[in-house]
């Protein structure tokens, strides 16, 4: 039950894990394109900043030449506009009705009245513009160049942006000069830049009045008004900026960024829609949920096949329980340390002891002092010779101090690299021995066998999208067992705590269940963001072995696969990953796990590149010494390479 509820905890916690990941994934992904929308629109109005501001400066300083020149050679006395043009900019001016047909519609001399009384069109055609918004803000003292909202000219019949400074004589306002500019030189030029589907370009005042721009690569309507009250309020406090905003009132939230044109109170507005922008970022986002989902839903299948499993060895368990509590004869299973690992209620009684006093004590507590040497020699022949099954008569002393002689038939239980895990012992009744012996023996396997069952299924979770799965973890097992024995390496760890050793070295790549398929089994080369993604296995990979410290054993063995699992990566010289250690700061089993997961990497086939052979992948690993890999466990792993690839043919 407890075991249930732990991998359930654990399935929730990958299936939360992944998930998150998920979701922290896609706001990222959705951040950075709001960045780049934000930087391209941000580099569209610089552009066209500048544009507009040469444009219109040159504008002003074609309109006080001619002032200057108007007022100079007599003003109302002159007869033609051609008689302003004596001075070099005035020329340039008269030219450009020729030269720039595409800049100005008209320029022109408008008197106090409001009157035309000179103009570069040909021919003359007389109008009056006092009703006009620029005419009459000069006639009430505004002093300044202007630039006004787009009007359709009376005497061209043409849109244009009136651009104006005013003429005084002798300090009363008499007049103005007017340049008659062409609106659409400004969005033709606008629409040079491709720009997306419902976005926007536009040059506008304070007030929202749209001077020139482009729509959908359209140009905008001449009385088009920006709808959005909130681009206009940050326009009126900041001369440049970005911010979400509707502007033209299509119901669009558009990316917007906006730079005065300064002096002027007039600014250049850039905006993609949101709809857009992140269009690329839906399809990803899509494809990213299904395939979540899709670990997720392999997650709930592997607890459920989990489940089942468990509860058919619950229901053999208790069979065995069943019979190893009701048996005529005494069963133990004790530890090669002594300690009781299980005892039954019949060998209590033929001892006179209770469990709980019985597991706290050891079977040399329980025989005589003279026997215990004997004993202790027994076992290790057994050991030495390899035998498995041996008979024997002892003795035990009772609770209160008498001597029970009992027959003795004792198991060896060894784990799959040889070495002894329990012994199960039958006493007194031998007609039932062999039997009780033979469940006893199971049980022990089926412990030991249930926690390589837990590691091997977690380690083929993390990695159930590599074909080679089984292989692969069997292969570095074996390759981290060859390197600690030629390297002298067996000698740092107890000899009990070597088989966790092997055992954790399946756990290297757990951390890999937080990143998606589409990284993971990516056939090209990484982008930055992806192997960042990549980077972060082996931190999740540890987090995720301390929270199954109950379901895997805790102690030596969570230290030596956290070892593995979040240090792998790291470098030599310090350039690995996740935390940049460097030399002997790494522990000693990442760095053979190193040179063992390398290898076995090189030497496969991967979604990104094919197999290499064993002489590529051995002058990579030496080419790595001292860089990647720990120069010394470099040197172990060239004298044994041929067994590397022995072990590869072996099991691949």
């Amino acid at each position: 039950m407890r075991a249930n509820l732990i991998l359930a905890l654990f399935c929730l916690a990958v299936i939360a894990l992944s998930s998150t990941a998920l979701i922290v994934q896609l706001e990222l992904d959705r951040k950075r394109e709001i960045e780049s929308a934000y930087r391209r629109t941000e580099n569209m109005a610089r552009a066209f900043q500048e544009h507009s501001l040469r444009t219109i400066q040159n504008v002003h300083h074609i309109l006080n030449s001619l002032r200057d020149v108007y007022l100079k050679r007599g003003g109302l006395a002159m007869k033609s506009f051609s008689e302003v043009a004596n001075a070099s900019v005035a020329r340039y001016a008269v030219e450009s009705r020729r030269g720039q047909e595409s800049l100005f519609n008209l320029l022109g001399v408008i008197d106090g009245s409001g009157n035309l009384v000179l103009s570069s069109q040909v021919p003359f055609v007389s109008v009056n513009v006092r009703e006009r918004d620029y005419f009459k803000a000069h006639r009430e003292g505004w002093r300044d160049f202007l630039v006004s909202p787009p009007v359709l000219g009376t005497a061209t019949g043409k849109w244009f942006i009136p651009m104006s400074i005013p003429l005084f004589e002798e300090g009363d306002f008499g007049g103005l000069v007017l340049a008659s500019v062409n609106p659409f030189v400004f969005s033709d030029f606008y629409s040079r830049i491709s720009i997306g589907p419902g976005s926007v370009i536009a040059m506008v005042t304070l007030d929202g009045s749209v001077l020139a721009g482009v729509h959908d690569d359209r140009p905008l309507a001449m009385s088009q008004v920006i709808q959005d009250k909130k681009v206009l309020s940050v326009m009126s406090q900041i001369p440049n900026g970005s911010l979400m905003g509707d502007m033209i009132g299509d119901g669009n939230k558009r990316i917007l960024s906006f730079r005065q044109i300064y002096p002027y109170d007039i600014f250049i507005v850039a905006g993609e829609t949101e709809e857009y922008v992140l269009a690329d970022f839906h399809r990803r986002r899509t494809v990213m949920i299904w395939s979540v989902l899709s670990f997720n839903f392999l997650v709930i299948l592997f607890f459920i096949a989990f489940r089942a499993a468990k509860a058919r060895e619950e229901a053999t368990e208790e069979r065995f329980q069943s019979f190893f509590e009701q048996n005529s004869v005494g069963f133990s299973i004790t530890s090669p340390d002594g300690s009781w690992k299980h005892i039954n209620d019949k060998f209590c009684r033929m001892l006179g002891y209770d469990k709980s006093e019985l597991f706290s004590m050891t079977w040399r507590d329980i025989s005589p002092e003279e026997d215990r040497a004997q004993e202790v020699i027994r076992f290790w022949s057994m050991v030495e010779r390899g035998i498995t099954e041996s008979f024997s008569q002892k003795r035990y002393i009772r609770k209160d101090g008498s001597i029970l002689d009992v027959e003795v038939s004792t198991y060896l239980i060894r784990d799959k690299d040889g070495d002894v895990a329990y012994l199960a012992s039958s006493i007194q009744d031998i007609t039932e021995r062999l039997e009780s012996q033979r469940l006893l023996a199971q049980r022990a396997l089926e412990l030991e066998k249930h926690r390589e069952t837990i590691i091997n299924s977690m380690a083929i979770l993390a990695e159930y999208r590599d074909g080679d799965t089984g292989g692969h973890i069997q292969r570095t097992k074996a390759y981290v067992k060859l390197l600690l024995e030629r390297s002298g390496g067996e000698a740092l760890f107890p000899p009990e705590d070597l088989p966790l050793v092997w055992q954790s070295a399946a756990l290297h790549d757990i951390g890999k269940v937080a990143v998606p398929d589409s990284v993971l089994l990516k056939p090209g080369p990484l982008s930055k963001e992806e192997f960042d993604q990549i980077k972060i296995h082996p931190v999740v990979g540890g987090e995720v072995l301390a929270r199954t410290e109950g379901l895997l054993g805790g102690g030596a063995f969570i230290s030596y696969a956290r070892d593995i699992t979040e240090y792998h990566h790291e470098k030599w010289d310090g350039s690995g990953y996740p935390h940049g250690l460097r030399g002997t700061d790494i522990p000693f089993l990442a760095r053979v796990m190193a040179i063992a997961d390398v290898y076995d990497a090189l030497v496969s086939a991967r979604p990104y590149k094919m197999a290499f052979s064993h002489s590529k992948a051995v002058s990579i690993i030496e080419e790595g010494a001292g860089s990647h890999f720990d120069p010394d466990l470099v040197q172990v792993f060239l004298s044994c390479e041929r067994e590397f690839e022995a072990i590869y043919l072996h099991t691949s």
